[in-house]
């Protein structure tokens, strides 16, 4: 059974606890990023999603230059290890409507989980099973 270590986006951003909302959204949108970690001396202790600039900075006509990350972070912040599984580590994300989930291992953020990582993952693995069991007249007709 695959992990998520062997799916998870390596390319983690972090900003500084102190950090103004304005840089980090206008790094997010310049690299197209939904997501990034807030970290305090080098530890995780949130993340700053779309969603939360929107609701907490926008909606609230907060001045995102004078807004810093720790005001509007979602924290504390759930993590996942490498080697969790995939189908279990979907089950809870759907449960809770995580969007995002990050892959920590001995305290330090490694990657980075979404629902379209996943979606992409559960979509090749259908197409796998499909093919392995169409037979060979339809096997050529069926998009590869």
């Amino acid at each position: 059974m695959e992990s998520v270590k062997d799916i998870m986006n390596k390319k983690i951003t972090t900003f500084d606890v102190n950090s103004n909302v304005e840089k980090i959204a206008n790094f997010m949108g310049r690299v197209d990023i939904g997501a990034v970690i807030i970290t305090k001396n080098k530890k995780i202790v949130g993340i700053i999603t779309e969603r939360d600039i929107v609701k907490r900075v926008v909606a609230r006509n907060l001045d995102p230059k004078k807004t810093k990350s720790y005001q509007v972070m979602t924290s504390p912040v759930e993590s996942v290890p490498p080697e969790a599984n995939i189908y279990y580590v979907s089950n809870i994300m759907q449960r809770k409507g995580y969007k995002r989930y990050p892959v920590v291992k001995n305290g330090k953020v490694v990657g980075m989980l979404s629902q379209t990582i996943l979606i992409g993952y559960f979509t090749q693995q259908r197409k796998k099973f499909v093919l392995k069991y169409l037979n060979k007249r339809l096997k050529k007709e069926y998009p590869t």
